[in-house]
């Protein structure tokens, strides 16, 4: 299945980020569990080549772990460097039989589109969502599974008319 971008912005939006109104979590971990909760779920789908990923689910510890120091920096610039390194870290490696993702080719562009998405502090809630699951996809996409060609995560075509 390929990666889609607006199913991981709808979780990110709808999971991690607090609407107006909303419950904050009660500490970073927490933030950070609710993020990697959402990245998770979009990654476990993932196929390279029609290879489905075996160790989304296994290695979201690692996620978690990444995504709560990240969190926890004191500048845009160091939270979204550090997140989208996490997440760089957290794809590469994962198992895609009979080889594993290498590191992502675009992990710079995405820790731009991070360190952007924390440092607009009036933008939507939305908006932000939007960004890093951009920033997310990226990654994904730029990123190849040993043994099979690049992209190894396809998103989706646009219809044909």
């Amino acid at each position: 299945m390929a990666l889609m971008n607006d199913s991981l912005k709808s979780q990110l939006e709808n999971n991690w980020l607090v609407p107006e109104g909303g419950q904050f979590p009660n500490s970073v971990a927490e933030s950070a569990q609710r993020f990697a909760d959402a990245v998770v779920q979009w990654f476990s789908l993932a196929q390279a080549n029609g290879i489905p990923c075996a160790t989304a689910m296994a290695r979201k510890a690692q996620l978690v772990a990444s995504a709560t120091g990240a969190l926890s920096a004191q500048s845009a610039q160091a939270a979204g460097t550090q997140l989208a390194m996490g997440v760089a870290g957290y794809i590469a490696g994962q198992s895609f039989p009979p080889g594993a993702a290498l590191f992502p080719l675009a992990a710079s562009s995405a820790a731009s589109m991070m360190i952007g998405a924390f440092s607009d502090v009036n933008g939507s809630i939305s908006q932000k969502a939007s960004t890093i699951a951009s920033a997310c996809t990226i990654l994904a996409t730029s990123t190849q599974a040993a043994g099979f060609p690049l992209p190894a995560f396809p998103t989706p075509m646009a219809p044909i008319v």
